[in-house]
């Protein structure tokens, strides 16, 4: 079985594993989790929606505009799947914009088809953009993969006689329609996103008030991370949620919940960290401190070389113009079918083995896939039966797509296949199977050329920089006494989410790196509770009185001038991490004890 684990995994696993160590025991574990069908309760539920919602948009245009054009309006249908978990009122200005990109980048699309060129360049163009943008300000799953696909399709489609006007219309409509489905169907829970936000931030502050103060250190200060990250992203959940005027009886008393885990987490951290000091939480300050960064900031910070979002655009333009480059370069007629699969490839964030899966389940999903097309073929499906078999593979694709992709990809084929030979003449169907399959697997071994050749790592220590320089500035201001300013109250809320950006890059980088980035648990724990201790600081009558913030600010610029350059060379992450524990001693307050 070891030996059969290593021949299955990608040569590019394996080499990683024979140059840092890693067991065969371990390339076991990836394959189970390759073939593992991971339970997912409740998915029946936003399978049903989404099917509902593009069925009806489907059978509608299919009504006005004919059966071809309504299948061809399902390219469209999909951008209903956006954010499926995010408050009512978000999710109109989400979709709002994800519409308005996706007629935008299919108008370009349409505009380049038939030159080889544009194409490459506005495919490689729209893909970088969109990911940069999208992981940026939003980052839910499934991602910005439609502003990519519907453009690619849209590049096909007049070069085999459907008119790029028709094409535009349909998938338009189809975008426009389904999104305002989905809307209507959310609007009658249109609270529970916000309820399970904070029944979620109150299961994670549960959990870290059960925890020992005295007990392993790293283990609570991920509890602590994980329940002030909870609150924040409640907080946000309910900003999004009402606009300023006249919020609702039940907003109200979910906020007064939320506040009142925000006071119990800073009392938990300032009785085991500043003994004796007393809480005085401002209200109109909290209601500003609690929720994420500005849209400025988020786009400033995603811009920024050191954030997660522009090294997954990176990847992505990179993989969509490699794609371009390489399939008519070997002949491809149009690479519009490779570019769909790089773009649902890695136009999400996540770490490259996890990535490197996603590429092996799309390729065998796309295989088994493709022989479903050929079954299906051998009826001759026409008109309205043509629409009844996409509809059920819209259905099986999203009931199976979180459970293993291998089985989503099985479904996303044949009904790929079938709106992209919609009212076309295309190849026999033999060669139109070997010709998807090669370009799945073109396409596969570029993504993983991409993500094993390029951009191996994730901006770790660039982030735990930016976190450490957002510490400094909420020091500096705390010392100055502005730290209930305006500006000291944004310096505090940047803090949180640079630190707990950190911890997140780190979390993906740690499964492709374990043991060269395993001690750098013991720094994300130290910056955790230098971080969250001066901000319970800030919430005290009297900070200054239990903490330096001035010495503090001066010892950590001196901490942040001595670090090593940013470079391939490893660095002691125990050591740093014991600088960072120093702050506390030098702020007037000793440190907790290292495990």
């Amino acid at each position: 079985m070891p030996r059969l684990t290593m021949m299955l995994a990608p040569p590019q696993v394996r080499r990683a594993a024979r140059r840092r160590g890693v067991t065969k025991a371990r390339l076991a574990d990836e394959l189970q989790t390759f073939v593992e069908v991971k339970p997912a309760p409740g998915r029946w539920k936003t399978a049903a929606h989404i099917t509902t919602c593009v069925t009806l948009t489907v059978l509608a245009l299919s009504f006005v505009l004919g059966p071809q054009l309504g299948l061809l309006g399902l390219t469209g249908t999909f951008l209903c799947t956006v954010s499926v978990k995010r408050t009512w009122r978000h999710r109109v200005t989400i979709l709002a914009c994800m519409t308005l990109a996706y007629v935008a980048a299919l108008t370009i699309g349409v505009s380049v088809a038939g030159h080889a060129v544009l194409t490459t360049v506005a495919l490689t163009a729209i893909a970088g953009v969109s990911v940069l943008l999208y992981h940026a300000l939003v980052g839910d799953p499934p991602g910005p993969v439609f502003l990519t696909i519907g453009p690619a399709i849209g590049t096909y489609l007049p070069t085999v006689g459907v008119p790029g006007s028709r094409f535009l219309l349909a998938a338009g409509c189809g975008a426009v329609m389904s999104s305002v489905l989905s809307l209507a169907l959310q609007y009658p829970q249109r609270h529970e996103p916000e309820d399970q936000a904070v029944d979620e931030a109150q299961e994670a502050c549960d959990a870290y008030f059960e925890s020992d103060p005295d007990g392993d250190f790293v283990e609570t200060g991920r509890l602590r991370d994980t329940a002030y990250a909870s609150i924040f992203s409640a907080a946000w959940a309910l900003s999004a949620a009402t606009g300023r005027r006249h919020p609702d009886p039940h907003w109200r008393e979910l906020t007064k919940r939320l506040r009142r885990l925000h006071i119990e987490v800073v009392q938990r951290t300032a009785a085991t960290r500043l003994p004796g000091a007393a809480i005085a939480v401002p209200v109109m300050a909290q209601a500003r401190y609690l929720g994420r960064p500005p849209r400025r900031y988020l786009l400033r910070w995603g811009l920024s070389r050191s954030s997660l979002p522009a090294l997954i655009a990176r990847r992505a333009a990179l993989a969509v113009l490699l794609t371009c480059v390489l399939a008519y370069a070997l002949g491809v007629t149009h690479p519009y079918w490779a570019v769909m699969t790089t773009a649902l490839l890695i136009s999400l964030g996540g770490d490259r083995l996890t990535l490197t899966h996603r590429a092996a389940h799309r390729f065998v999903g796309t295989v088994v896939g493709v022989g479903l097309f050929f079954l299906v073929s051998l009826t001759h499906p026409s008109g309205w039966w043509v629409i009844v078999v996409a509809l059920m593979c819209v259905y099986l694709l999203q009931w199976t797509v979180v459970r293993n992709y291998a089985l989503g990809s099985m479904f996303i084929t044949p009904m790929a296949l079938l709106v992209a030979s919609a009212g076309t003449a295309h190849k026999p169907i033999g060669e139109l199977m070997l010709d998807r399959i090669f370009e799945t697997a073109l396409s596969c071994v570029i993504c993983l050329f991409v993500l094993w050749a390029f951009g191996r790592r994730l901006p770790v220590r660039r982030q735990f920089r930016r976190a450490l320089r957002a510490l400094e500035r909420a020091l500096l201001l705390l010392a100055d006494g502005e730290h209930n300013s305006e500006r000291g109250v944004s310096a505090r809320r940047d803090l949180v989410f640079e630190q707990l950006e950190a911890a997140h890059v780190l979390q993906i980088a740690q499964r492709d790196l374990p043991r060269v980035l395993g001690s750098w648990s013991e720094l994300e724990a130290s910056l955790g509770s230098a971080t969250y201790v001066t901000l319970a600081a800030c919430w005290t009558q009297d900070p200054l009185a239990h903490l330096d913030a001035d010495a503090m600010a001066s010892r950590l610029a001196r901490l942040i001038h001595d670090l090593p350059p940013v470079s391939t060379q490893l660095v002691d992450a125990t050591t740093i991490a014991a600088s960072v524990d120093d702050l506390l001693d030098v702020g007037g307050h000793g440190a907790a004890p290292r495990p």
